[in-house]
């Protein structure tokens, strides 16, 4: 079985432009994907059961209906989907909404949300979330398709971690994107969940391999990025590390399972 903890998509009227935007701004290839049913039909061809979405509120305006979208989207078997708050939005009243139709988990990104990670205006924000029950996932590190600064840096999240120790707190891009030097300082051995997106094809499987023995392998999660990533190839690059196959299991869907009660 294979959880695929971080997969992006829009509702069918506005994928293929945002997807186009996007690609256009980071100067990345898409796998395609976008909507839902381009999702799900390379999630069968490459094994992939069940995609976590990670959606993501740029503006206090959307809320709502990007929540809403959240909501529809998990109510497939195959989709579990995260709602997202703008920190300028009435984010008290959205996680309510979100806890009442049984919404896991919160996606924050600090870059297209503008806030420093360690802000501690987000301080409500983060205990209104985890008191709630969510999982919190944040993106970390470079974002390709954004200028500097960059807003969630490990060494900013770090400081962080007094609130976020043991609870069900996410930093993707195993701590950072672009910055995984940093990331093993910081973060890497800490009491958090980290996931593997956007690490296959920037990180040689050494280096890879170094970083996750350093972490707990219960809090290591599956995840691609797609459709930035591509299901098959990741899941080549974890099965390829010399990792035994019950760590394996855990990292593609046993952590997951837990982490989101399935």
């Amino acid at each position: 079985m294979v959880i695929d903890f971080h997969v992006h998509l829009f509702p069918d009227q506005l994928a293929d432009r945002a997807v186009k935007e996007l690609a256009e701004r980071s100067h990345l290839t898409p796998e395609e994907g976008g909507n839902l049913e381009r999702t799900r039909k390379w999630m069968r061809h490459d094994g992939v059961d069940i995609a976590v979405i990670q959606n993501i509120a740029t503006n206090a305006r959307q809320t709502h209906n990007v929540n809403r979208f959240a909501v529809e989207v998990d109510k497939e078997s195959d989709f579990v989907a995260f709602g997202s708050v703008y920190p300028e939005c009435e984010w008290e009243k959205e996680l309510d909404y979100l806890k009442e139709h049984g919404i896991r988990g919160i996606k924050l990104h600090p870059d297209y949300q503008q806030f420093y990670v360690d802000d501690p205006k987000m301080q409500p924000i983060y205990e209104g979330i985890l008191k709630r029950g969510f999982v919190l996932l944040f993106h970390s590190g470079l974002d390709l398709g954004l200028p500097d600064p960059v807003h969630c840096t490990p060494e900013r999240a770090a400081k962080t971690l007094g609130l976020f120790r043991g609870e069900k707190v996410v930093f993707a891009h195993t701590g950072g994107f672009e910055y995984w030097d940093q990331a093993e300082q910081y973060l890497i051995g800490e009491d958090i969940y980290i996931d593997t997106s956007v690490t296959a094809g920037y990180l040689e499987p050494k280096r890879m391999e170094e970083l996750y023995k350093r972490h707990n392998e219960k809090k290591i999660l599956f995840a691609t990025d797609y459709p930035w990533g591509n299901f098959a190839k990741n899941i080549q690059a974890i099965n390829s590390l010399a990792f035994s196959n019950e760590w394996k299991e855990g990292v593609f869907h046993k952590n997951a399972e837990r982490l989101l009660d399935l």
